[in-house]
Order: C-alpha cells, then structure tokens, then sequence
C-alpha cells in the first residue's frame, strides 16, 4: 500500500473517532435507561399483583360461597373474577406504581448504585427519561380501564349475578337443609323433572322473626308467580305458625304458594345497578350530560371528570416516586419506600374524597373539586423535584430516614432478656 493511501486510511480513522467517542457514552446511556425502567416495571408489576390480590379475596371468598352453597360451577365463578378485576386495578395500579418504583430505586440504593450513577454524572433528569415511560403507560392502562372496561365489565356482571339468581335450581339440593335465601331453611327429600318437580318438603320461614312459620308438604313445583318471583306451589300440607302469649296456628291446604323473593330483588338490584352512573359506557356519559334534568346532567359531567382525574392522579404519583426515591439514604432500605408510599396514598386519597364530596354537595364545581387534588400533588412533585434536581433533601423524607434507620438499632440494643443466675 502506498503512502498516500496509508494517511487517507489513517485520516478516515481519526475522523471516525469523535463519532465512536459520542457514541459510546450514548449506548452506555441507553443500556442504563433499560436498566431502570425494566428494575421499577419488574418491581412495579409485582406490586401490582399482591395490591390486586389482597383487594380481591374478600370478593372471592363471597363468590366460593356461591360455589360451597349455590352448586354454580367453577367456570362462572371464573369469570366473575375476571368481570371484577377491572374495578380493582383502577384503585391498585397507582399504590402498585408508587410502591414498586420506589421500592425499585431504595434496592438501587441501598446497593450503592444511585451513588455510583451520580459520581459517573448521571443526573435526576436522566434518570426521570426512561422511568416517566412507567407512569405515562399506566395513565393510559387506568383511562382505557375507567372508559371501557370498568362499565362493561360492570353490566356483565350485574347480568351474570342476575342470571344466577333467577336460576330455579339456584340452591335446592335433596336431603340438605338448603339456607342460600336468607331467612328461609328448605329441605327436600327428592327431585324430579330438572328440579322442578319436589318431593318430601320440610320448609321454615323466618323472614319475620316474630311470627315464624313452618311448613311441610307431600310435594312442590318451582313456578314464577304474576309478580315474576320465582316461588314454590306446595299440595297437601300442613302450615304451622307461633303466634304470641305461647298461642300457636296450625293450617290444613290442598295448595299453597310460597314466594321465595328471588327474582324481584334480583331484578330491582339489577335495575338499580344499570341506573347507577359509574356503569355509564363514555357515549351514555355523553348523552347523560345533554338530559333535560339538571341532576342527572350534573352527575354525568361530575362522573367524566373523575375518570380523567384519576388517570392523571396515577401519572403523578409516578413521577412523584422518582425523585423520593432517589433522595433516601441508603441504611433505610425497602421499609422507606412503603412507608412512603402509603402515607402519600393516604394524603392523595383525603384530598380525592375531599374534593369528591365537595363537588357532590354543590359546594364547588366538579372541576375544582376533581381537578384540586392532582394540581396540589402536581405543586408538590414539582416541588420535590427542584429539591432533588439541586441535592437538597425533603425535611419529611429525612426525618422518616432518621427514624426508620434508628427503630431496628434501638430493637436490637434491646437484646433478650437476661436468664437469673442458678444459686449454687
């Protein structure tokens, strides 16, 4: 090769150079922007599912009994689960995102990975790039759940409940005292035609505490009466009642019909459910608003403030986490994040209700009762992040770092207690 080729090689080197120097601390960038964001979603998401889980088991628990007492299969028990998550993730997913990020960014620093961000000149506003994807993504999940999913899961399952209630075979199974209906203990010796057809029929009636009544029939049919109800036609029994001063009633019939109040409050619940404004689709809210009384149009314009409200509400306690959870020092651990995050939970969710109730009261105006709270937590983000972009550290965060790093030390000076001495 000759000379000239040899320095036109070397200068196309040397003016590559300021590119690969440029782009070396750009990918060395990039890989630490995955790293954040993929340490606060992995912890985000798994606080998301213990908040959703712990939410959920009461409810579950009600519909095991639907399975234990009402013989409704698994599979429907199933999706009723899925038809009630929705409503519980809108109320989950902005603990699960303040807890899991700044659990995320208390194991960063506790393992000194903060500090040696910062000493390689890694600032706050680097880190808050990659980790606002995290909140902006949630905001969007709860605004499609408030929108969409919440309402038509909601119908769903109002429908699949009313369903089950206006089964005639909800609970009835022979040879067992049946107590699925309050105040009502059936039992039946023998089924026939689908259930329908009962034989053998023992029933006691004590939805009126003082006037108990107990009847016992050869057989019955289950039947809907004219009041849509579904009941059961008693022939050839006995009704026996006790009546006060130690009196007591007894009734020969041929026939007797005994409503069981299942379906009518089945479908006055269900009536009473799709009138309710939380189960509106957006188009029905829309509508709402334009309706002639001034009620139902102010609760429409009230109910789509608060699903644009709470979104947001979940956006900034996102970005709120990132700057408390760089400025903790690093003997706190994990126990910091939570105990933070549950105390700006609370704060956020006195200030919701407050400004909910006042809205509701026509104290003030849906938009300022909705919209206060998130423009006060969006002051205060503000506020916490000009602290942390100068490194100067929240006075509440540094006292709640103090007695969190003090409580175990002081448990421990404790010790056990000393054993007496054995008297030789």
């Amino acid at each position: 090769m000759s000379r000239c080729a040899r320095r036109g090689v070397k200068s196309a080197a040397n003016a590559r150079e300021p590119e690969r120097i440029i782009a070396e601390p750009r990918s060395r960038m990039n890989r630490l922007s995955r790293y954040l964001l993929a340490e606060c979603t992995q912890a985000s998401l798994i606080a998301l599912l213990v908040l959703t889980a712990l939410v959920l088991l009461p409810q579950v628990l009600k519909l095991v009994d639907l399975w234990v007492n009402k013989s409704v299969s698994i599979t429907i028990l199933g999706m009723m689960t899925l038809l009630i998550i929705p409503k519980f993730l809108v109320a989950s997913l902005p603990m699960a995102l303040l807890v899991g990020t700044l659990t995320a960014l208390g194991r960063l620093a506790q393992d000194s990975e903060l500090t040696a961000m910062k000493a390689s000149g890694v600032g706050l506003w680097h880190m808050i790039r990659p980790l606002a994807l995290l909140p902006l993504a949630a905001a969007l999940i709860s605004l499609s759940l408030n929108w969409y999913w919440v309402p038509q899961a909601h119908v769903l399952f109002t429908q699949v409940k009313s369903a089950l209630l206006a089964s005639n075979t909800f609970s009835i199974k022979t040879q067992t005292f049946n107590q699925s209906i309050p105040g009502l203990t059936i039992y039946v010796h023998k089924q026939s035609q689908g259930g329908r057809l009962l034989e053998g029929l023992l029933i006691h009636d004590a939805r009126e505490p003082d006037h108990p009544v107990t009847l016992v029939a050869r057989s019955g049919a289950l039947h809907r009466n004219s009041d849509g109800d579904t009941a059961i036609l008693l022939r050839e029994g006995s009704r026996h009642q006790s009546l006060p001063e130690g009196k007591f009633r007894q009734l020969a019939f041929a026939t007797y019909d005994l409503p069981l109040g299942v379906d009518l409050g089945a479908s006055s619940k269900e009536g009473d459910e799709e009138r309710k404004i939380t189960a509106f689709s957006g188009a029905q809210l829309l509508e709402q608003t334009q309706s002639s009384d001034p009620q139902q149009a102010y609760e429409a314009i009230q109910e789509q403030h608060r699903r644009l409200a709470i979104p947001i509400a979940t956006a900034i306690l996102g970005l709120l986490a990132i700057p408390l959870g760089t400025q903790h020092a690093q003997r706190t651990g994990r126990s910091y994040g939570l105990v933070v995050a549950v105390l700006v939970m609370i704060a956020q969710f006195v200030l919701l209700n407050l400004g909910e109730a006042m809205a509701k009261r026509h104290v003030v105006s849906p938009l300022v009762g909705l919209w206060s709270p998130n423009l006060i937590m969006a002051l205060f983000t503000l506020y916490v992040l000009r602290l942390a972009h100068y490194d100067r550290g929240l006075r509440f965060a540094d006292w709640l770092s103090q007695l969190l790093s003090v409580i175990p030390q002081r448990l421990l000076r404790k010790g056990p207690p000393a054993s007496p001495r054995a008297e030789g």
